[in-house]
């Protein structure tokens, strides 16, 4: 009896070890076989696809594993596995939000929504795409915030890193100054501010007077840059602005620089 004991056992530990060593074969291969196909292709994609391949790869590893340790220890697997069908039906029921997760988390991936590494909002959350997996999403905002949410759940996305950025800046002057001379000084600051980045998508332009308030007139300027680079453009435009408005005696309207993000 201890022999037979000793020999289940042996063979237990066995097909854990052997199922771990499968689960890493497989999924550094999967992991060299998508490294190779991100240089081809979106980067950000492949490390969505794989990271639910990952996921599917070990859930049946497990499985298979799990059937195998029952079988060793003489259990009826096939009976097991009929009479799981019929458990199934009502487990089914009961796993009716974990199927829809499923389900969201496939249409996300063939429908490309957004990958792993992209900057999306749901809700009134925003942030980046940390981890996409059978189940869950997980969003970390720029403050460090980490939202998980249901895949089922996961609708009315908006994605930021799909386009262009364009940056919408409105700069109010005094009345005071002169519109030929305004005009200049802000084109010496859009041409200062495009000398420190190298990533503009067309030329910086001056829209010209967007509106005319009681203390001050806005002058709009638009520039086109990638992807979450529209934060950073705006404060180095603005830097710029302000540099060139004290150098040349402008006036800048107090309070009146207001920042937009189309």
């Amino acid at each position: 009896m201890e022999k037979i004991l000793t020999k289940e056992v042996i063979t237990t530990i066995c097909i854990i070890v052997c199922s771990l060593i499968l689960y890493f074969i497989i999924k550094q291969v999967m992991s060299n076989f998508f490294i190779k196909k991100a240089r081809h292709h979106s980067n950000k994609k492949a490390l969505t696809i794989l990271t639910i391949l990952n996921n599917v790869i070990k859930y049946i590893v497990l499985i298979i594993a799990l059937l195998t340790i029952l079988a060793t220890w003489g259990v009826d697997t096939k009976a097991l596995i009929a009479s799981l069908g019929v458990a199934g039906a009502v487990a089914g029921l009961a796993m009716q939000d974990m199927i829809k997760d499923f389900l969201g988390g496939a249409d996300v991936l063939t429908e490309d929504q957004f990958k792993v590494g992209d900057n999306i909002q749901i809700g009134n959350f925003r942030g980046n795409v940390i981890y996409l997996g059978m189940k869950t999403t997980k969003i970390r905002a720029y403050t460090g915030e980490v939202k998980i949410i249901a895949n089922r759940n996961v609708n009315d996305v908006i994605n930021y890193s799909v386009m262009n950025a364009i940056c919408v800046v409105d700069i109010g002057l005094s009345y005071d100054n002169k519109i030929e001379e305004t005009e200049k000084v802000l084109q010496r600051a859009i041409d200062n501010a495009s000398k420190k980045v190298n990533y503009l998508q067309r030329p910086i332009a001056i829209l010209g007077i967007e509106e005319l308030n009681n203390d001050s007139v806005i002058y709009r300027i638009e520039a086109e840059v990638p992807p979450m680079k529209n934060f950073e453009f705006n404060r180095i435009l603005l830097k710029e602005v302000l540099k060139e408005a004290e150098a040349n005696n402008l006036t800048l309207s107090y309070n009146k620089v207001d920042v937009h993000n189309a």
